[in-house]
């Protein structure tokens, strides 16, 4: 896990040259003065103090190990004190290791990884979270979530009306979960190809926890024959290219996607779906519902 970590951390600083924000890191260096060379003492103009943005750090590793978990059958318990809550998860996933530690610039950020493997083996499937004034030079991650409000990356509210989320129930205070799955004016506005496959996701607020105030479990949702008719049923009609990226946005295009998409959006709220489908779907709705606050 150790190894990971590093990995992880080169590459957020590697990423960091991209991103708008990112301020370089500066070296200092001397040379040595010989000790006959007299030195003589420059006078300096005074100029305007500048106020610059902190230097980017490389994250510090505050905590890592497996969290504290028991076999319910199809299901594994687990407790996890920096969160302070419980939850049920699929037996499936592996075991979880949990990982905490400092942001780029400021706050936290706490992620799972499941079965051993990294977040880019593992994605659609990724756990995480973040605290209010988590602040990092890189691109949007989906784990990039710190609870509801106005602040830094926070959403205003849990089912609030989102193109990207058309389905979205709350298990409880405090736990919604919701399914992404865009319609045509979200498709059509150029988003990243990452936020467009349908997934399934969990949002826990925690606006009091001393460290982490968000936490989300995105997982594939859609079983390969469903996918498989998503691909050749409604993609098309937007005409999207292997990149996701749509040839046809015109308002009869858009009307014709929305319409069929609906038609989906229905086997999944009818449980009409394939059972591939309607497996997985009980299984994510099952950890949305088992998430209790200790």
């Amino acid at each position: 896990m150790k190894a990971r970590f590093d990995l992880w951390v080169i590459w957020i600083v590697i990423s960091t040259a991209g991103c708008q924000n990112f301020v370089p890191a500066t070296r200092l260096s001397t040379s040595p003065v010989a000790s006959n060379t007299p030195i003589s003492t420059p006078t300096f103009t005074p100029s305007p103090t500048v106020t610059t943005e902190p230097l980017i750090h490389q994250p510090e590793l505050i905590s890592q190990g497996n969290l504290d978990c028991s076999s319910q059958g199809a299901f594994t318990k687990c407790i996890d004190d920096v969160l302070s809550i419980e939850f049920e998860y699929p037996a499936t996933w592996g075991e979880i290791e949990a990982v905490l530690r400092t942001g780029g610039y400021s706050g936290y950020a706490y992620d799972y990884y499941f079965g051993g493997k990294t977040i880019a083996e593992t994605e659609p499937l990724v756990a995480g979270g973040r605290s209010k004034d988590f602040s990092e030079g890189r691109g949007w991650m989906p784990t990039d979530f710190a609870g509801y409000g106005d602040i830094g990356i926070q959403s205003k509210e849990s089912c609030e009306p989102r193109d990207l989320y058309p389905l979205c129930e709350e298990a409880r205070s405090d736990v919604a979960w919701m399914i992404r799955f865009p319609n045509a004016k979200f498709l059509c506005a150029g988003f990243l190809s990452t936020m467009l496959y349908p997934t399934f996701r969990i949002e826990i607020n925690l606006p009091n926890n001393p460290t982490i105030n968000g936490f989300v479990f995105e997982a594939p949702l859609l079983s390969e024959q469903f996918s498989n008719e998503v691909e050749s049923d409604l993609y098309p009609l937007l005409g999207l290219n292997s990149n996701m990226i749509p040839t046809k946005c015109d308002d009869k295009s858009q009307q014709a996607f929305d319409a069929k998409l609906k038609v989906f959006l229905d086997k999944l709220i009818n449980r009409s779906a394939d059972s591939g489908t309607v497996k997985n779907l009980d299984e994510l709705t099952h950890l949305a519902t088992s998430i209790i606050f200790r």
